[in-house]
């Protein structure tokens, strides 16, 4: 490849990434006025609310199956998907670049249903649909670039599009580097990425225990240091995994709610139980759960906790993946692994129910997505909390175990691999 045509390249890369950068920070204020417009319309009407949510879940559900099917769910699987048979296309079939699973079309029907269903009060985040929304630019950045370089690897454009939207969704961009090697890419580390993990902890946890939890140049930022209490981690762990590994199962095999087959039936079914349980937890568990989780995080106590928020979250969550709506899973997981650990705080009356809070979000969301790094790099970035990367990569690495036993293989992995089969 001749300099001027890398440079072509590059160019049509950096172009195809500042765009992501943009369409997600508009796809997230998109996403942001409509729970908005949630909460305020089940505030003020609460009963026209709880009536209008099944019909917008049918709605919602509908724009998929009449536009867009490859838009359903999260969107991680169909980018799987469309990588997985990029790399085993054959002469006579398809070029992968015109597949619809990551299309311009499928996901313009992405924001589309995403904003129904979060307008609707589903338990939805943005994340998972900002993956599948920037590898489909980036596809078509491909496609045009394929003009002038033909040699372009298309599974090569679909992960950076992907790692980009990761990174642009949650402002974490190691994030989005660890999703790609350990989701898009599994086979860079494959067998090996457990015997890592374990050897950082090990070594980490004995270093601790020799010269205390450091950092090489002290603390320059004069924040105090977060106490380590492994009893904490641990317990959170199992429950993440279990909690995890069960969500996980949940939404890898539908066929254990019965649900209607017709797509309006079980999309209205799925609505009408959302709606039940966004009434009684007076709206809360509706959309990604990020404003009542934050509240929480900044408060002094967690006196006024409601216990119930974890299980309603939890199915509220389930039925509204299930519903056939667009819509993500990330943030409302770590709503949920933070509502555990919020739980398990209160419950155990813990001083330390912040860090119980973020244990249990690295926790839950590590069981379900069965990305351990992701996981730690996710909550770390986020919350800025690098005193307990220990205690955080223990959490991970032990609810992916536990994760395991109740869903051996990774959901996002299953799910594209029973698209592509069946």
């Amino acid at each position: 490849m001749g300099l001027r045509r890398k440079t072509y390249v590059q160019v049509t890369i950096w172009t195809a990434a500042a765009l992501v950068g943009g369409a997600a920070v508009l796809f997230a204020r998109l996403v942001g006025l409509m729970q908005k417009g949630y909460f305020a319309l089940f505030t003020g009407h609460p009963y026209l609310m709880a009536a209008g949510t099944p019909l917008l879940f049918v709605l919602a559900t509908l724009l998929v199956q009449r536009f867009g099917p490859d838009a359903r769910g999260s969107g991680i699987p169909q980018v799987l998907e469309a990588i997985d048979r990029a790399q085993e296309a054959g002469k006579d079939d398809p070029p992968p670049w015109v597949s619809s699973l990551v299309s311009v079309r499928t996901a313009l029907v992405k924001v589309l249903s995403s904003a129904t269903g979060t307008l609707a009060g589903a338990s939805i985040g943005r994340e998972g649909p900002t993956v599948q929304i920037s590898a489909s630019l980036f596809a078509a950045f491909g496609r045009f670039l394929r003009k002038r370089a033909p040699e372009v690897d298309f599974r090569t454009f679909l992960t950076a599009g992907a790692a980009a939207g990761v990174a642009a969704a949650f402002n974490a961009p190691l994030a989005g580097i660890a999703f790609a090697i350990e989701e898009v890419t599994e086979g860079i580390l494959g067998e090996f990425r457990e015997m890592i993990m374990l050897a950082v902890i090990v070594s980490g946890i004995a270093a601790m225990a020799l010269a205390g939890n450091y950092l090489y140049f002290g603390h320059p930022s004069l924040h105090p240091q977060t106490p380590i209490l492994f009893p904490e981690t641990l317990a959170l762990a199992v429950a993440g995994g279990v909690a995890g590994g069960a969500f996980a199962r949940l939404l890898a095999h539908p066929e254990i709610f019965a649900l209607p087959k017709e797509p309006w039936r079980k999309a209205l079914y799925c609505g009408i139980l959302c709606s039940a349980l966004n009434f009684f937890s007076h709206g809360t568990t509706g959309g990604s759960g990020y404003e009542i989780t934050k509240h929480y995080l900044e408060s002094e106590t967690t006196g006024s906790w409601p216990l119930l928020f974890a299980p309603e979250k939890f199915f509220s969550t389930v039925l509204s993946y299930l519903s056939g709506m667009a819509g993500g899973i990330f943030s409302p997981c770590l709503s949920i692994g933070a509502a555990i650990g919020l739980s398990f705080a209160k419950i155990c009356h813990l001083a330390n129910f912040k860090a119980c809070a973020l244990l249990g979000m690295v926790g839950f969301f590590s069981g379900v997505v069965q990305a351990p790094l992701t996981a730690v790099i996710i909550v770390m970035e986020m919350t800025d909390e690098h005193s307990l990367i220990i205690p955080f990569l223990v959490a991970a690495y032990l609810s992916r175990i536990v994760a395991r036993t109740i869903m051996p293989t990774p959901l996002y992995r299953y799910l594209a691999d029973r698209s592509r089969t069946g």
